[in-house]
């Protein structure tokens, strides 16, 4: 094989990648304008199924913000537990929150992504709370933060952080 044609297998090569990339970016933006809402709300519908469960076992919703327990009764037992769950919305989302940031009004298009990140955090605090066999989690706190990491310049990845918190109790 000679040089030139070491060459040309490169080039092609370089030139097979730069359309590959010009393609996707497409192809994914148009994926995500069209799947990525209709998987958020699928796995929020699953969650919300998961908190009926836990509901029902306990009869009520196990978590309070109250900084004292809720039955007045001695409390044998206590931990801090906690919970994250980083999510980041879909390509689509962001182009509809940037064109809303352009124009004002209620950016929505990150509702159904916040709504998935608490209320999953919320949930492994029960799934916590029922494995340890606690009766209530009190003094529940939300912390929120957006993480973005700068990319090929000004470009930028935007995910949401949501962390819960708090103490988990049995009653004697």
């Amino acid at each position: 094989m000679e040089v030139w044609q070491i060459f040309v297998a490169i080039g092609l090569f370089f030139a097979a990648i730069g359309i590959a990339a010009a393609l996707f970016s497409p192809l994914a933006w148009i994926y995500s304008a069209l799947f990525s809402r209709r998987k958020h709300r699928k796995l929020l519908s699953d969650l919300r199924d998961r908190i009926d469960l836990t509901i029902e076992k306990y009869g009520r919703d196990p978590l309070t913000n109250k900084k004292n327990p809720t039955f007045g009764e001695g409390i044998s037992e206590a931990i801090y537990i906690q919970s994250n769950y980083v999510l980041g919305p879909g390509w689509f989302n962001q182009f509809i929150a940037f064109y809303h940031s352009l124009i004002g009004g209620n950016i929505k298009a990150y509702d159904d992504v916040l709504t998935l990140a608490r209320q999953s955090c919320l949930q492994s605090l029960r799934d916590q709370a029922s494995e340890g066999g606690f009766d209530e989690v009190i003094n529940v706190r939300l912390e929120t933060a957006r993480i973005s990491a700068l990319t090929q310049g000004s470009k930028q990845n935007r995910y949401i952080e949501i962390f819960a918190y708090g103490t988990a109790v049995k009653y004697s």
